[in-house]
C-alpha cells in the first residue's frame, strides 16, 4: 500500500511587469516541470497558477498563487510559457493600449538627466567649435608669419645682391692692379736684361789679353 502524501507548501518569488499592451506574470519554480504546473481562469476573471513535484518519498512540494485579471485584459488570449530555467511567464494582453502612470513618472526622473545629457553634448559642441576656431586662427597667424620672414628675406637679400656686385668690382680692380703689377715687373726684368747685355757689350769691362796670349783681329 503507497504511503499517504506529504506536502510542503511554498510561495514562489513572482512579478507582475506591466506594459502597455500587456501584463506579463513572471514566477520563478525552481526544480518544477511543465507537466508539474496548472493555469487556469475561471468565469470571474480569477487567475490560478499552481503546481506540485515530489520531493523526497512521500514528501510533495506545492504552491497556487491567484491573481485577478484586469478588465482590459483579453482573457481568450492569455498564453503560459515555461522556461528551461524555472521560470514560468504567463503573458495576459490588453484589449487596448494604456498610457501607464509610471512610464511617465519614469519619463520625468529621467528628465533632468536627459537635459544634463542635451546641455553636455552642447558644451562639447561648442568646445569643439572653439578648439577648431583656434587651430585655424593659429594657423592663418603661421602663415602670415611665413610671409613675414619670406619678405624679410626678400629684403635682406636685396642688399646681398648689392654687396654682390660691389664685391664683382673690387674683384675687377683687383685683376687690374694685378695686370698692372705683372706689366710692371715684365718692364723690370726687361731693363735688367737690357742692363745685363749693355754691362756685357761694355768695353771697359773687358780683361786685358794674357801674356804671349794671341788674339784675332777683327776687320773695321
Amino acid at each position: 500500500m503507497a504511503s499517504a502524501r506529504t506536502y510542503l507548501d511554498f510561495m514562489p518569488s513572482h512579478d507582475l511587469v506591466e506594459e502597455t499592451d500587456k501584463q506579463t506574470l513572471v514566477l520563478n519554480l525552481p526544480g518544477f516541470k511543465k507537466e508539474h504546473l496548472k493555469v487556469q481562469i475561471d468565469n470571474y476573471g480569477r487567475l490560478r497558477v499552481s503546481g506540485e513535484r515530489p520531493v523526497e518519498g512521500s514528501q510533495w512540494s506545492r504552491f497556487r498563487k491567484d491573481i485577478q485579471v484586469s478588465d482590459g485584459c483579453d482573457a481568450g488570449g492569455i498564453r503560459a510559457r515555461f522556461e528551461k530555467d524555472g521560470v514560468l511567464r504567463i503573458t495576459m494582453p490588453r484589449l487596448s493600449p494604456v498610457d501607464l502612470p509610471h512610464a511617465a513618472d519614469a519619463a520625468a526622473a529621467d528628465a533632468p538627466a536627459a537635459a544634463a545629457a542635451v546641455a553636455e553634448g552642447k558644451k562639447r559642441h561648442y568646445e569643439d567649435e572653439e578648439e577648431e576656431a583656434r587651430k585655424r586662427h593659429a594657423a592663418e597667424d603661421q602663415e602670415e608669419h611665413a610671409g613675414d620672414d619670406d619678405q624679410g628675406r626678400a629684403e635682406v637679400a636685396a642688399p646681398s645682391g648689392a654687396g654682390g656686385t660691389a664685391y664683382g668690382f673690387v674683384s675687377d680692380r683687383s685683376r687690374v692692379v694685378r695686370r698692372l703689377l705683372l706689366a710692371v715687373a715684365l718692364a723690370l726684368v726687361g731693363a735688367a736684361g737690357l742692363y745685363a747685355r749693355y754691362r756685357m757689350m761694355d768695353p771697359s769691362d773687358e780683361t786685358a789679353p794674357a801674356h804671349n796670349a794671341t788674339t784675332g783681329l777683327s776687320d773695321y
